[in-house]
């Protein structure tokens, strides 16, 4: 029984990450979001689950249809390619969570925002083994290198440079009320003070 009740300590709750400063002021564009859903199995080995993926894409694309005006969403086939072009920008750049940009009259009058959310969802056979770990050994049960967390960075409309970033503890966007409140969230980190 015991051995039940530890397995719920593997979820977290949604919260940010790091705080960072307020994001600059400028209008806003947001890019079709991208989504990731991986699969952990009891030997760690990750799975890509491209069902879940794209079930998770258009649950957090019809979220922020839902959440912003439509000529601040960019949901054309260029803007999805941008999207991809400026999620391998990010990550070659290994930026970390909160404000990068460099002065105020650097910051531009408008934004470009890249959404982008992994969710690793843990196996029955890793949660049981996880779980019999914590009651030999102590400690929360979960495999190393669980990533549930979504990021959004806002990158210079011309130059493409990244100028602001933020990285929250993402809830499961394959449910659609889920999606709506992380779409929701990371909408309200990013527009303080802006413009759509």
């Amino acid at each position: 029984m015991s051995l039940f009740l530890t397995l719920g300590a593997c979820a977290s709750a949604p919260g940010p990450i790091s705080q960072a400063e307020l994001p600059p002021t400028g209008a806003i564009t947001y890019l079709p979001p991208l989504a990731e859903v991986t699969l952990v199995t009891a030997s760690g080995q990750r799975e890509p689950q491209s069902d879940s993926s794209e079930t998770a894409r258009i649950n957090l694309a019809n979220a922020l249809s839902n959440a912003v005006p439509a000529d601040a969403f960019d949901q054309s086939d260029e803007g999805q390619e941008r999207a991809k072009f400026l999620a391998i920008k990010l990550e070659e750049a290994a930026v970390n969570p909160g404000p990068v940009q460099t002065s105020e009259v650097d910051t531009p009058e408008h934004l470009v925002a890249l959404i982008q959310v992994r969710f690793d969802v843990e196996s029955s056979a890793s949660k049981l083994l996880q779980g019999g770990l914590n009651l030999m050994f102590g400690g929360v049960p979960g495999p190393d290198g669980i990533d549930q967390t979504a990021q959004i960075a806002l990158f210079a409309q011309g130059t493409d440079d990244l100028v602001w970033s933020r990285t929250l503890v993402a809830q499961d966007p394959r449910t659609p009320d889920d999606a709506e409140r992380l779409i929701n969230e990371l909408i309200a980190t990013s527009s303080q003070d802006t413009e759509f």
